[in-house]
C-alpha cells in the first residue's frame, strides 16, 4: 500500500530535476526501514519465544515493564515493537544480523546488499547536501553514464521516473523476499516446537503473505503475481 501509494505521487512528466521525486525517493527508502522493523516487531509479537534467540545472539532483549502497564492487556502484542525500537535498521549488514539472530535468515544477498548500500548512498546524498554531487559521492560511486563525469559541487543526483522505479522495484523485491523467508522460517519454527496455534495467531501469520495487486485501485505500477508467489 505504501509503495502503491508513493509510486502514485511520483512525477511522471519531469525530464529534469524534481523536487516531488526527490521526496518520494526519500520516503521510499525511509518507509522500507519501517516496514522491516515494523515487520520483525510483528513477529515477535506472533511468536515471543523467538526472544530467548534474539538475546543468546547478544541482543539486548531487556524493556522497561512499567511500558507495558500503558498497554494494559494488549501488551502482548506490543511487546515486538517495544524491544525492535532500539534496534537499527538502516543498513543490509544490520537488517540481515537482526533476522539472521530472530529466525535464521538473510533478506539481503551479498549482491543486493550491495545494492542497496548504493541506494542509501543516494538517499543520504539528497538528505544531506539536497542531491548535490559531493567529491565523495563522486569518487565512490559508478552512476554517470560512461561518457559523462559529475562535477562535484555542481552537478546534482537527477531522480526520473524510470531511476524511481528501479529502486522501487528492488526494494518491492526485497520486501516481498522478506515475507516469504519469515513466513517460511516461522512456520517451521512453529512446526518444530510442536505448538497449535489459535485461528487468530494463524491469520497474523497468513497475512505475511497478503497480496496488494489483489485490491482494486492496483495499477501497472503494483506488485506484481511474481513477487508474491
Amino acid at each position: 500500500m505504501t509503495l502503491h501509494d508513493v509510486s502514485k505521487a511520483c512525477d511522471r512528466s519531469a525530464t529534469g530535476l524534481s523536487r516531488v521525486n526527490e521526496i518520494c525517493f526519500i520516503g521510499l527508502v525511509s518507509y522500507f526501514e519501517a516496514f522491516c522493523k515494523d515487520h520483525f516487531a510483528s513477529i515477535i509479537n506472533i511468536e515471543p519465544t523467538l526472544l530467548k534467540g534474539l538475546r543468546n545472539s547478544g541482543h539486548d532483549t531487556s524493556i522497561d515493564p512499567e511500558r507495558l502497564l500503558d498497554f494494559r492487556d494488549d501488551w502482548v502484542v506490543k511487546l515486538g515493537f517495544l524491544v525492535s525500537e532500539k534496534y537499527d535498521f538502516g543498513t543490509a549488514q544490520k537488517i540481515n544480523a537482526l533476522f539472521m539472530a530472530l529466525l535464521k535468515i538473510s533478506p539481503f544477498s551479498k549482491d543486493e546488499a550491495k545494492e542497496y548500500e548504493a541506494v542509501l548512498r543516494d538517499r543520504n546524498l539528497l538528505v544531506h547536501h539536497g542531491g548535490t554531487i559531493t567529491l565523495a559521492y563522486a569518487n565512490q560511486t559508478s552512476a554517470p553514464p560512461a561518457n559523462k563525469s559529475y562535477t562535484p559541487y555542481y552537478d546534482s543526483l537527477v531522480v526520473t521516473a524510470d531511476y524511481f522505479d528501479q529502486r522501487l522495484t528492488f526494494i518491492r523485491d526485497i520486501a516481498a523476499k522478506l515475507l516469504r523467508a519469515t513466513y517460511s522460517a516461522l512456520n517451521s519454527y512453529i512446526h518444530q516446537s510442536g505448538e497449535q496455534y489459535s485461528e487468530e495467531r494463524k491469520k497474523a501469520l497468513d497475512a505475511f503473505l497478503w497480496r496488494y495487486e489483489d485490491e482494486p485501485d492496483a495499477d501497472e505500477h503494483d506488485i506484481d503475481d511474481a513477487d508474491t508467489h
